[in-house]
C-alpha cells in the first residue's frame, strides 16, 4: 500500500463523516437531567488504527514520508495501543517499524505482542531505568545511531506531527449534523486535545488553514462553536495545561474557543485497577451495547456521568463524547497497558 492510501482513506473519513458511526446514548439519568449525549465511535474506524491513533499517525506517516525515512521508532509497554497501530500502518505501507518496549518482555508474550511481530515490528526492551530517558535527546540520539536511519515517534505519537494529525478531528466534528455545546475526550499526553482545540479555533475564528492537506470545511452557522473538555486520566498531571498551551503556540493559534483538563477522572491513577470503573464498564456495555476500555474511554465515560449526575449542566445541553479506541488491551491486565 502506497503511502497516498492511507492519506485518501482519512480524506475519505474527512469529508464524509457518516462513515463514522454516532450512537446516541439512551439513558435514564439522561433524561432525568434533560441532557443530549451522544458517543462519536472512533474505535470503529478501524480494526487496528481506529480511535484517535490513526490521526496521531497520520501526521507522523507524512512526516517521514517528506524527509525519506521508510523505517519508524517509536515507545510504548507491553500492551501499547500506540504500537498496536505503528505496527499495523507500518505493515500496509511497508514500513520498516522498531519498538522500545518498558520492561522485560513476558515469558509467554501476549496478543500484542504477537501481533508487533506479526506485523514486522522490531521489539527491543529496556529497562524501566532506561525507559524513563525516552524523552531525553541524548538518549534519542543514541537509538538512532543504532537503529536508524528512522523518523523518532515519541511515546503515544505525542510530538508536533501528532498534534496536527489530530486538528482533522475538527473537521469531522464540524460536519455532523446538528450541534454541540461541548465535545469531551479522555486525555493521556494531551495530543489529541490540542489538536482538536487548534483545529476548531482554527476553523471558527479563520486563523488560517491548518498545515495538514486535508478538505477543510468550515463550520456551520451555529448558535456556539463547542467547548472542549479533556478527561484527564492521569493523576497529578499539573504540566498539561502548558504542554497544551505550547502545542497551541506551536499551530499559531492566537485565540482559542474554550476549553479545560478536567481531573475528575484518574480514580486512583493511570491504568490502576479499579472496582468503580469495571463495573460502570460492564453496566454500560450490558446497557448500550458499546465496548469501552478502562484506561481512556470507561474512565472518561465515568466521570462524564458523574458530571452530569452531579447537576453540571443545565437542561437542554448537547454533548458529544469522543470514543478514542484501544479496545485491544480491554481484556488484560489494566496496569500493563500504556
Amino acid at each position: 500500500m502506497a503511502l497516498t492510501d492511507i492519506s485518501q482513506d482519512i480524506l475519505t473519513l474527512a469529508g464524509n463523516p457518516g462513515s463514522v458511526r454516532i450512537t446516541a446514548i439512551h439513558d435514564d439519568l439522561l433524561r432525568k437531567r434533560g441532557v443530549r449525549l451522544h458517543l462519536l465511535r472512533l474505535d470503529l474506524i478501524d480494526v487496528a488504527l481506529g480511535g484517535n491513533k490513526i490521526f496521531k499517525l497520520y501526521g507522523n506517516l507524512l512526516t517521514a514520508q517528506k524527509l525519506g525515512f521508510d523505517t519508524l521508532i517509536s515507545f510504548g509497554g507491553v500492551w501499547s495501543n500506540h504500537l498496536y497501530a505503528l505496527a499495523a500502518a507500518g505493515q500496509r505501507l511497508g514500513l520498516k517499524t522498531k519498538a522500545i518496549i518498558r520492561g522485560e518482555l513476558p515469558a509467554h508474550g501476549n496478543h500484542c505482542l504477537s501481533f508487533l511481530k506479526s506485523c514486522g515490528m522490531e521489539l527491543y526492551p529496556a529497562s524501566r531505568q532506561q525507559y524513563r530517558q525516552r524523552h531525553d535527546p541524548v538518549w534519542q540520539q543514541e537509538l538512532l545511531s543504532l537503529h536508524g536511519p528512522a523518523w523518532l515517534i515519541p511515546e503515544g505519537g505525542a510530538n508536533l506531527a501528532g498534534v496536527e494529525g489530530c486538528q482533522q478531528l475538527a473537521f469531522l466534528i464540524s460536519q455532523l449534523p446538528g450541534g454541540y455545546d461541548e465535545v469531551v475526550l479522555p486525555c493521556g499526553t494531551a495530543t489529541t486535545l490540542a489538536g482538536l482545540v487548534a483545529g476548531i479555533s482554527l476553523l471558527s475564528r479563520q486563523q488560517g488553514t491548518p498545515s495538514l492537506s486535508f478538505r477543510h470545511p468550515a463550520f456551520e452557522t451555529r448558535e456556539k462553536v463547542p467547548a472542549v473538555r479533556g478527561m484527564v486520566v492521569l493523576k497529578g498531571m499539573t504540566s498539561l495545561q502548558a504542554e497544551i498551551e505550547h502545542w497551541l503556540r506551536c499551530q499559531g493559534v492566537k485565540h482559542c474557543v474554550d476549553w479545560c483538563l478536567d481531573a475528575s477522572a484518574h480514580f486512583g491513577g493511570y491504568a490502576k485497577r479499579s472496582a468503580e470503573i469495571s463495573h460502570f464498564n460492564y453496566s454500560f456495555w450490558q446497557t448500550h451495547g458499546i465496548p469501552l476500555e478502562p484506561v481512556y474511554s470507561g474512565r472518561m465515560m465515568r466521570a462524564l456521568f458523574q458530571r452530569i449526575e452531579d447537576g453540571y449542566y443545565p437542561h437542554g445541553t448537547r454533548l458529544l463524547a469522543l470514543h478514542t479506541g484501544g479496545l485491544q488491551g480491554r481484556s488484560v491486565d489494566e496496569a500493563d497497558i500504556a
